[in-house]
């Protein structure tokens, strides 16, 4: 019986030092998960959207002269940007510029006096419209110049300044690689360089340069995370009758912009226009700014909610300012032309996203209703005037009954 309690002793110490050695470990866990986090070495991982591949097609595809004035020898099909598929996990934003020329010679890049760039302008939602340089925070791009390729990250400022982020330089990349090529070329941008923003535009160009001569392609400016334009109307809720019309309000907005330049409604096969028409529901554009939409009702068309897909463009604009500040070579005295340039990025900008407006189609009214929403706005001044009559009359009947 001694040993069997002997036994059962020594197993409760065992257990209770077990428990004492589980409770120092998740002590001693917490302690250093406190001490990491209120380090100053503890590292934050943070991230921008991620989002799936997206594509911008370049339809307003006109050449922009950045500085000098002839563009004799440029404008060529490495530099006519066509469209740019573009995705990120969050970490890096990939873009791939796809370009008019798919020739398999890369002979252009080669070029003496010449130099062809890829880039994208970044513009951070956080910061007011008018910061950067015409609103771009940061340009990142690719250059060739005679054959080699260098890349660069500058951070653009309102005054015309602008720092180094980040530079490689001279570094070789084959064409017909995986990321200079035929008809296409692949940027990635680290997000990290640029602090993982929660919001930001971007806006992809080519650039092209002869001598002292340079003329550029841009694209519009996209929205990161991609979404639709907010749409508010007034009333809230669009609800018209059968046989009916009415104008209807709206604000259209982006995290960029509310000055909207354009809408145009999705007629599926049959392309886009400033109106749409389905079951007798017919809408127009009466004003782009503000925008204020009619909608006409027949007496045909049937009770139900109608979803109105369109899609808005809105103008971006910047005051910041248009020049930049000289830089020349002290010994030479030569000034680099890009730094006399008097716009180097256009003014403006746009955003072009889908949207929905809604319409509630309700019957028309009956008698009964007619009645109700006739005496709902007249009922109360008839109410007051027949009891001022009512009350006039009685005074009056009420007058003469009591005369002798």
């Amino acid at each position: 019986m001694q040993s069997k309690k002997l036994f059962f002793s020594e197993g409760i110490a065992s257990f209770d030092m077990a428990i004492l050695l589980l409770s120092s470990l998740i002590i001693i866990t917490l302690l250093l998960l406190f001490i990491s986090s209120s380090s100053p070495f503890h590292k934050t991982f943070a991230a921008s959207p991620a989002f799936e591949v997206q594509e911008i097609r370049n339809q307003r595809n006109h050449w922009v002269q950045t500085y000098g004035n002839d563009s004799t020898l440029l404008k060529s099909d490495y530099a006519n940007l066509l469209a740019v598929d573009y995705l990120s996990d969050g970490k890096t934003l990939d873009a791939t510029f796809w370009l008019a020329s798919d020739s398999e010679n890369a002979s252009t890049y080669n070029q003496p006096f010449k130099k062809i760039s890829y880039g994208m302008l970044i513009d951070l939602a956080s910061l007011p419209p008018n910061s950067g340089y015409n609103g771009a925070n940061y340009d990142f791009y690719i250059e060739a110049v005679n054959g080699k390729w260098s890349e660069y990250l500058y951070q653009l400022s309102s005054t015309g300044a602008y720092v180094l982020i980040k530079s490689k330089i001279n570094f070789t990349e084959p064409f017909g690689g995986p990321t200079i090529g035929p008809g296409y070329v692949k940027l990635q941008l680290d997000l990290g360089s640029i602090k993982y923003p929660s919001g930001y535009g971007v806006s992809f160009y080519t650039a092209e340069s002869f001598k002292s001569n340079e003329v550029r392609d841009f694209t519009s400016l996209v929205a990161i995370p991609p979404s639709n334009i907010e749409v508010l109307t007034s009333p809230n809720n669009i609800v018209i009758r059968q046989g009916e019309q009415q104008l209807i309000a709206a604000e259209i907005k982006t995290t960029f912009s509310n000055n909207v330049t354009s809408i145009t409604f999705n007629r599926g096969s049959n392309g886009v226009g400033s109106d749409f028409s389905s079951n007798g529901l017919h809408v127009s554009v009466e004003r782009n700014q503000p925008p204020l939409f009619k909608a006409d009702v027949s007496p045909q068309t049937a009770v139900g909610i109608y979803t109105i897909p369109f899609t808005a463009s809105l103008i971006i604009q910047s005051t910041a300012t248009s020049t930049k500040p000289i830089f020349n070579d002290r010994v030479s005295g030569f000034v680099d032309p890009e730094f006399l340039l008097s716009k180097k990025y256009p003014t403006t900008a746009y955003i072009t996203s889908p949207a929905n407006l809604t319409i509630t189609v309700i019957p028309p009214l009956n008698v009964n209703d007619e009645f109700k929403a006739f005496w709902s706005t007249y009922g109360q001044p008839i109410s007051i005037i027949m009891g001022g009559f009512a009350g006039g009359f009685a005074s009056l009947i009420f007058g003469r009954i009591g005369r002798p």
